[in-house]
């Protein structure tokens, strides 16, 4: 039987799953410390989505790693990073990880009338999710981070829309950043802002998506003109991204776990391990068992 990624509806459930005792009285919203979270239970998630965002401010990452569609960042000190409902989200934390997490579902902002999906692109699965901060800026958003938190936990006839609006400030505060960062940074031409956002999606969604048409939908072009500028650019194919991306990440979990063949090949969307091996015997010459005992 194969074996799915587990979706959670509820923040709630979520923490019923991983063992944190805290819940939330506003089923739509809710904000923690990970210091906060328990010290001996859940160091680690396999593959999960959830029907709601997060927003994570790590502070001292210690040995701390995250993956978001199995895109591993271990350098999380001062960094923040974004996941909306069409993310796969795997993580190992260690019990000295500080900093902040927020969930909230869509409908806690419906009030604003703007198009939170094109307003708030960081939450995009084409885009990079992870954003690095300066000193400066972690000072900052720890003090927004603060009141946010406050605010949650003290009783207040209008606390609810209190905190909707510290939430959207902070929203805005993280795209300033952002849109700061992009403009110190090279001006990409169209095709190199087309491969940018290809290999985003490629390391957001190949666990689900590995067909360089289901790509090219996303990214509004044709499968021909997704290669084309692909190779023009980086020298490989879309396919060839892709494939390497999943050897990558194979390899990966090949020598640092001990999850055996059929977990690996689940967890990374094949539908039967047979297609798994068979994938990875043509790209590499040697078959997951051949290479992990290598």
């Amino acid at each position: 039987m194969k074996n799915t990624i587990k979706t959670f509806k509820e923040i709630n459930e979520f923490f019923e799953t991983t063992g944190f005792e805290k819940r939330t009285d506003i089923p739509d919203f809710f904000i923690f410390k990970f210091d906060e979270l328990p010290k001996d239970k859940s160091l680690k998630m396999s593959p999960y989505q959830k029907d709601f965002y997060q927003i994570s401010l790590i502070l001292d990452a210690k040995d701390t790693s995250v993956n978001i569609n199995e895109q591993t960042n271990e350098t999380l000190e001062n960094t923040l990073y974004f996941l909306s409902p069409s993310h796969i989200f795997s993580w190992q934390r260690s019990i000295k990880t500080t900093g902040f997490n927020v969930y909230f579902k869509a409908e806690f902002l419906n009030f604003y009338s703007g198009d939170f999906k094109t307003e708030f692109s960081l939450f995009d699965l084409a885009h990079k999710n992870f954003l690095k901060l300066s000193n400066n800026e972690t000072k900052e958003l720890i003090y927004d981070f603060e009141k946010l938190y406050n605010e949650f936990y003290t009783p207040n006839s209008y606390r609810i829309q209190i905190i909707q609006s510290f939430l959207l400030s902070i929203l805005f505060k993280c795209k300033s950043i952002e849109e700061a960062n992009n403009n110190t940074s090279k001006k990409l031409s169209k095709k190199e802002e087309l491969v940018f956002k290809f290999q985003n999606l490629v390391g957001n969604s190949y666990i689900k998506h590995k067909k360089v048409a289901d790509y090219a939908d996303a990214l509004n072009v044709s499968a021909n003109s997704l290669n084309q500028t692909v190779k023009s650019i980086t020298g490989k194919t879309a396919k060839e991204i892709i494939s390497v991306k999943i050897i990558q990440e194979a390899k990966r979990q090949l020598k640092y776990t001990t999850d055996d063949i059929s977990e690996i090949a689940y967890s990374m969307g094949f539908d039967e391990p047979t297609h798994f091996v068979r994938f990875f015997k043509k790209s590499t010459g040697t078959t997951p068992n051949e290479y992990r005992k290598a």
